[in-house]
């Protein structure tokens, strides 16, 4: 229904956005370079969609949750690779179904975030029936890393690199699920959109018992974030700014620069405002924000017809 009064009118347009559905994650693999690791860890496929939730343990002949102290490797419960391993030379480039923006809006500023394997130290061995609130960390508490080196582009030919990090299969390790200390197993799925906060230490997590750790996250899955501000200065002033939104932006991301690492997945931080979460109604200057700003520009803007009117 259009409402043709002027006032009504303004606020519909200015309230209701279309925003096209897309995904969380990488949705293609445009170009790569081999040499990858043996089978299971050579498809670079692998690294599309959702990051590692459930792992199938070919030795035990059981089924793990991915979590701080049990990474991704090997399939999942239904043979599906889950994680590419990086030879020496090689790289993977991944295309997002839509554009990645730079927006202060999300969690700590963090715009994507890259997954990869790695783990906490524990003391012991973990099973698939461990109790996490009871499972500890080592301390000092040490991350088994193969760092990764990440760049963005805006159309899969200029790159741009964080040449000084962060980089990729380093903190945060992957954490699946929240620790259900009721029922003593595995609860809800955790929020692959948020990052960790980036302030947040390795030595935060001395001697923790995993569910401890687990509630250091958050309410995030994990993995590394990365800021498009983090970019070196002339690297992010040549990013184009997307008209509709007035963010700078990226569509690509390329792992490289290291034998050994481990690419799990990739994934855009959800924010107000992005492709798939609306700015709140009545958000006129689309600062996430409802108040009295909105309702002056409203009121400055109620008789004239400056914006788009009939």
């Amino acid at each position: 229904m259009i409402v043709y009064t002027k006032p009504a009118h303004i606020l519909l347009l200015l309230t209701f956005s279309s925003f096209a559905m897309g995904s969380d994650f990488a949705t293609e693999v445009v170009a790569f370079k081999e040499p990858f690791g043996s089978s299971p860890y050579d498809d670079p496929n692998s690294v599309l969609g959702k990051p590692t939730t459930k792992i199938y343990d070919s030795w035990s002949f059981e089924t793990y949750s991915c979590s701080l102290v049990y990474s991704a490797w090997g399939t999942d419960p239904n043979g599906n690779k889950l994680i590419t391993i990086l030879g020496s030379g090689a790289e993977i480039v991944v295309k997002f179904d839509h554009k990645v923006a730079d927006d202060p809006g999300n969690p700590y500023g963090i715009d994507f975030i890259v997954f990869g394997n790695t783990f906490f130290e524990s003391d012991g061995w973990v099973a698939s029936d461990t109790d996490m609130a009871k499972f500890l960390l080592k301390n000092p508490t040490s991350v088994n890393v193969d760092p990764v080196m990440v760049s963005v582009s805006q159309d899969g030919n200029k790159w741009c690199t964080y040449s000084n990090g962060p980089y990729a299969n380093s903190v945060f390790p992957t954490n699946a699920y929240a620790w259900d200390r009721v029922n003593n197993c595995w609860g809800e799925q955790l929020d692959w959109t948020r990052p960790v906060d980036p302030n947040r230490e390795v030595g935060d997590f001395n001697g923790l018992f995993v569910a401890d750790a687990i509630d250091l996250y958050g309410g995030s899955a994990g993995g590394t974030g990365f800021d498009l501000r983090e970019l070196a200065p002339n690297d992010y002033a040549a990013l184009a700014i997307d008209p509709n939104t007035g963010r700078k932006w990226i569509q690509y991301v390329k792992v490289h620069g290291s034998a050994g690492g481990k690419i799990d997945a990739f994934a855009d931080v959800a924010g107000c405002g992005d492709y798939r979460h609306p700015y709140p109604v009545g958000d006129i200057n689309k600062d996430c924000k409802v108040n009295m700003k909105d309702f002056a520009l409203l009121t400055k803007h109620w008789l004239d017809c400056t914006w788009d009117c009939p």
